[in-house]
């Protein structure tokens, strides 16, 4: 388990915004993104267990390998702030790849992680028209 002064992905002067956070990932995955010019990456896709700071729940979510985590993101309760986690990584994963063209792949392989279909869980619920 990595302190929050050991993680690479959280800037120095950003540390303090996590104080609370127990290092703790409650699920991770691994995927590799390969940008337009060639360059691939193993990326690992995580999130913290949620915890309380100033009496606000709030949520380590990273893409670790792609881009720096400046800040927890927060809900108003433990299950709302674990929602708006696992929902923020397949929309920073949309905006890499629209403003980067990154391309994203299962571990060691040629077949395409749809992360629109991996993450299809988080609407299970979908309005009514």
């Amino acid at each position: 388990m990595k302190t929050m002064e050991q993680n690479k992905m959280i800037p120095p002067p950003f540390i303090h915004r996590f104080e609370g956070d127990s290092g703790i990932d409650i699920a991770k995955q691994e995927i590799d993104a390969v940008f337009r010019d060639g360059e691939k990456r193993r990326l690992i896709l995580r999130i913290g267990a949620p915890f309380i700071q100033n009496g606000i729940f709030r949520i380590r979510t990273e893409l670790e390998n792609l881009d720096r985590t400046d800040g927890p993101l927060a809900g108003s309760e433990s299950f709302d702030t674990l929602l708006n986690g696992i929902a923020w990584i397949p929309a920073r994963l949309r905006t890499f790849e629209e403003e980067h063209g990154c391309l994203y792949y299962w571990p060691d392989s040629d077949t395409k992680f749809d992360y629109e279909d991996f993450f299809d869980g988080c609407r299970l619920l979908k309005k009514k028209t």
